[in-house]
């Protein structure tokens, strides 16, 4: 690793650790460090901050950094810059998932880790992931590019079974809907429990992507001369960031542009080697989604603005600057 890389690795961090303690002060209701001390155990300034805040604090972290190392991989798989980690349906499957959930008797009630919306949402996820991995099967010979028109087919057909399903029943869906647009809130420790160790071992899959990223990043003709294995590398990259994606959407719901913005960002910044890019951009997704919750909760207080429309706001003007740029 590089000394330029270390430092920015090392400020980043400083920097995540900064937001996310601001993150736990402020909301629709402001906490003193005084009052958090004066009082003690006792005081409604101990539950708020340690019971609901500093949870979906590590929510947002866990969220930020599947989104941010999954944008940076399919980025560097598919070697376009405007790639994301719904860039193979896998948000759509997943917001499908939530969906379909709403119809059964049990949506209203909760499962001792984890919400029947998340569960339903996680497998919705996994499953458009699992098409898009049936097609890299039946294409044996197909490069990035039909994977990525497969993905985008993926998710344009997920997207419309929601929208109809969401048209024919508006009433009922109302909440789920909401749901898709992104949010933190209700979350706790319970959310927090179900998803530390899958997201974790995605995570680590994710830096296992990297030596591969780098090789893959010279072309295909290059890396299959230098001994890569691209059939058993496609197919590891792609089950990794499904399932990276797939913990993110369903501990957050839809959450759009941070897997785009901070990869883009940390590589024009730091260079693209994914061995330190991967890192980097987990650290800056994570920093991203913070702040864009801590907006969300603030901006209209008490009321709360779904996490997705801030990070919307903020990523279209970015992605129309990168697509003009490119």
């Amino acid at each position: 690793m590089k000394s330029k890389s270390i430092v920015g690795l090392a400020l980043l961090s400083f920097l995540l650790a900064a937001v996310a303690f601001a993150s736990m002060f402020f909301g629709a209701e402001p906490i003193s460090p005084s009052e958090l001390f004066k009082n003690g155990r006792d005081g409604i300034e101990y539950l708020i901050m340690f019971e609901i805040r500093m949870p979906r604090t590590i929510l947002c972290i866990i969220c930020g950094m599947l989104l941010g190392g999954s944008g940076a991989v399919f980025q560097g798989f598919f070697r376009n810059p405007l790639a994301d980690s719904g860039i193979l349906g896998i948000s759509s499957g997943a917001t499908l998932g939530s969906i379909i959930c709403g119809f059964f008797p049990f949506a209203g009630f909760s499962l001792k880790f984890l919400s029947p919306i998340s569960a339903f949402a996680f497998i919705g996820g996994l499953a458009a992931g699992l098409l898009v991995f049936l097609f890299s099967l039946i294409f044996r010979k197909a490069s990035s590019v039909t994977l990525l028109l497969s993905g985008t087919v993926t998710g344009t057909f997920f997207s419309a079974l929601s929208s109809l399903l969401i048209l024919l029943h508006e009433k009922d869906l109302h909440a789920i809907f909401a749901w898709t647009m992104g949010s933190f809130n209700a979350k706790g420790w319970n959310e927090v429990q179900f998803f530390l160790i899958p997201s974790l071992v995605s995570i680590v899959l994710l830096f296992f992507c990297a030596p591969s990223l780098d090789i893959l990043g010279n072309g295909e003709k290059t890396a299959r001369s230098l001994g890569l294995n691209l059939k058993r590398t496609k197919i590891f990259i792609l089950l990794s960031g499904t399932l990276a994606t797939s913990c993110a959407v369903c501990s957050g719901g839809v959450i759009s542009f941070v897997g785009l913005i901070a990869p883009h960002l940390m590589r024009s910044i730091f260079g693209p080697y994914h061995r330190t890019l991967i890192p980097q951009s987990m650290i800056s997704g994570a920093i991203l989604l913070l702040l864009s919750d801590t907006i969300a909760r603030t901006v209209a207080a008490p009321s709360e603005i779904p996490i997705g429309i801030i990070t919307s706001l903020v990523g279209v003007p970015f992605f129309i600057a990168v697509l003009k740029k490119n």
